[in-house]
């Protein structure tokens, strides 16, 4: 297996009715057994109010740390799309999971005419291959959607000079990826945000939290979704 290649994930219901996938590299799976859609909906379309901003037409710029199986992006351009409004969305992923992988979730039955957008996704998915290279990649909806994937190790991945509205924080647990939970990361996470931006995660660690003021945000405690007593968001102060 090539540095490139991802390990066979196997589907995994969630208490919602949708779908995650469950990684045997990293024990984990990739959002919440609690609920998929819920954990995705209360920790980044509400923490950070993208969903609030998109819900009234607003133009909106998303950084999302850890692509996954796209649930959280689908879910963002659902929005943008009922309110009309334009989104960049650029995400960081060490192996994007091939075409037929992502086929098998049932993320169709939650994504209303958003789901034709992902047939086209998949379709261009399975165009690539099964093994994608490190770089960058493009992909729009024709629809003022315009997604960016950036493929690789994210501590090594040079960030496009752009600034952005909110940071979904959404890598595997510190444990599992203690790389993307390091000050320095943070900070350049912070660094790409426009002040007032937020950052969110499911993780309410304490070591977690010290790493996000070590990187120059302000942080605080809000109620997790189901089966999380508690998460983080973080905020870029500043005029």
């Amino acid at each position: 297996m090539s540095s490139n290649e991802t390990p066979r994930v196997y589907l995994q219901p969630t208490a919602d009715g949708c779908d995650t996938l469950y990684s045997p590299r990293y024990g984990q799976t990739y959002h919440s057994t609690h609920g998929a859609l819920t954990e995705a909906e209360h920790v980044f379309l509400q923490a950070t109010e993208v969903g609030q901003r998109l819900a009234a037409g607003v133009a909106t710029q998303v950084l999302e740390v850890g692509f996954g199986t796209g649930l959280n992006f689908w879910l963002t351009m659902q929005r943008s799309l009922a309110g009309r409004a334009a989104l960049r969305y650029v995400a960081l992923e060490k192996s994007l999971l091939p075409a037929g992988w992502l086929a098998e979730l049932n993320h169709g039955h939650f994504l209303g005419p958003v789901e034709a957008a992902r047939q086209d996704f998949l379709a261009w998915r399975a165009g690539l291959g099964e093994s994608v290279p490190e770089g960058s990649l493009d992909w729009a909806d024709g629809q003022g959607t315009r997604l960016t994937l950036l493929i690789g190790e994210a501590t090594k991945t040079e960030l496009p000079p752009e600034h952005y509205h909110a940071v979904y924080h959404d890598a595997f647990s510190p444990d599992a990826n203690p790389e993307l939970w390091t000050p320095d990361f943070l900070a350049r996470l912070y660094g790409r945000l426009l002040p007032g931006g937020k950052l969110a995660t499911y993780s309410a660690k304490g070591a977690v939290r010290r790493a996000l003021q070590a990187a120059g945000f302000q942080v605080e405690k809000q109620p997790g979704p189901p089966g999380k007593r508690e998460m983080l968001v973080a905020v870029r102060l500043g005029a």
